[in-house]
């Protein structure tokens, strides 16, 4: 096959390897942001990430990390910055964020380091939104704290046990009584 024909074969390859990629990219349900490596310069957003912040693609690109409203600590982002360019991994379970119009989200944020076949190395900083999770706990917590309150005030004794008879829990009224 001649030089030629293969050239032409690489670069298709390539157009469709790129497309398989924006096309993950711009539909992914989960932020993506890339960053330059050396800079912390952002150099990619998905929509997913505009749309669930408020700002805009262009309020993104050229800024680095820290340097836009939803990571506002500034200090400790451009720590977590050299920690990620020295460990080329970094995650949060839950870091809040804000989004443009003040609204307080939880999300998960993992971060790794990789290199291009330009030699460049990039950082992709995959961003979930765990809101209704964390909403979700928060909401369980409560409940359990109403039904141990409820359990404890009963004035008769009551206790839960296994089918052998094993108490595994009771409230202070049966406490008292054995």
């Amino acid at each position: 096959m001649p030089d030629a024909a293969k050239l032409k074969i690489s670069e298709e390859l390539l157009r469709a390897s790129e497309l398989r990629y924006r096309r993950l990219f711009e539909t992914a349900k989960d932020g993506i942001l890339i960053l330059d490596a050396q800079t912390g310069e952002i150099k990619d957003v998905n929509p997913f990430l505009v749309n669930l912040l408020g700002y805009s693609y262009a309020e993104f690109i050229g800024t680095r990390l820290w340097e836009i409203g939803p990571f506002k600590d500034i200090k400790e982002c451009k720590a977590a910055f050299v920690e990620l360019q020295d460990k080329e991994y970094i995650r949060y379970e839950s870091l809040p964020l804000e989004t443009r119009d003040g609204h307080s989200i939880a999300v998960e944020f993992v971060s790794n380091v990789y290199g291009l076949s330009s030699g460049t190395r990039v950082i992709q900083c995959n961003i979930r939104d765990i809101t209704r999770r964390k909403q979700a706990e928060d909401a369980l917590r409560r409940s359990e704290e109403e039904y141990r309150f409820f359990f404890q005030s009963i004035l008769a004794g009551n206790y839960v046990a296994t089918p052998d008879g094993k108490v595994l829990t009771c409230n202070y009224a049966f406490a008292e009584m054995v």
